[in-house]
């Protein structure tokens, strides 16, 4: 009986000392590793239904001084990352920038996106050719250009007004975005989405049947 206690009060006294590891510096998991999760992604009351987000989209370039506020950039981002990705490759990365003057840089870049000058924030959309599976076959493009649509359909379905404005394939834009960034060699700027509330109104685009072929052209 004696032995008995004596193994039982060892297993004991090891299970202390194994905790008392764990809570050592080092061991225990931090505050920062157990604070390491996804942002919850709320979606405004009042937000349009995906279909009529789609059909009443239009290219706004004119927005109120007015500033967006983070929770809607992140869920423009949100939208963005949900897009589908060729071979899952999951290339596309995003840039939010709010400072004013790299705003402006911008503007100076492409010097016919005179909506740049009026926006508060931007949403730079590129593709991380380090991540592609298959090397040198554009997918980034598609994946940035899929990512692209959902950020302005979610824009408009909340309330904003965005609109895409190209840094690729021109040769002479995408290096000066880069350098404004500091992008890596291999991310590539996509476009530029500036965000804003909408200082201008535009009707939907008309159905055109023209467009719509059955079976064969």
């Amino acid at each position: 009986m004696k032995n008995s206690q004596q193994s039982w009060l060892g297993i004991g006294f090891i299970g202390l000392m194994f905790l008392a590891l764990l809570v050592q510096p080092g061991l225990a998991p931090s505050p920062s590793w157990a604070q390491a999760k996804a942002p919850e992604i709320k979606v405004p009351s009042g937000t349009l239904d995906a279909v009529t987000a789609i059909l009443t989209r239009r290219s706004i370039r004119d927005y109120t001084p007015h500033p967006v506020p983070a929770d809607l950039v992140q869920l423009l981002v949100a939208a963005g990352m949900s897009a589908p990705s060729a071979f899952n490759e999951r290339s596309t990365e995003f840039v939010v920038v709010n400072d004013p003057k790299i705003l402006q840089e911008f503007a100076k870049v492409n010097p016919r996106s005179l909506q740049l000058k009026k926006a508060t924030v931007a949403i730079v959309v590129c593709g991380n050719q380090a991540k592609e599976k298959n090397k040198g076959q554009g997918y980034w493009q598609l994946d940035g250009a899929v990512a692209s649509e959902n950020i302005l359909v979610a824009a408009n379905a909340v309330g904003l007004g965005a609109v895409w404005t190209a840094i690729y394939p021109y040769p002479d834009r995408i290096p000066k975005v880069q350098k404004l960034l500091g992008l890596p060699e291999q991310v590539i700027p996509l476009n530029i989405i500036p965000i804003g509330y909408p200082a201008e109104k535009k009707m939907p685009e008309p159905f055109d049947p023209g467009r719509l072929h059955t079976n064969k052209w």
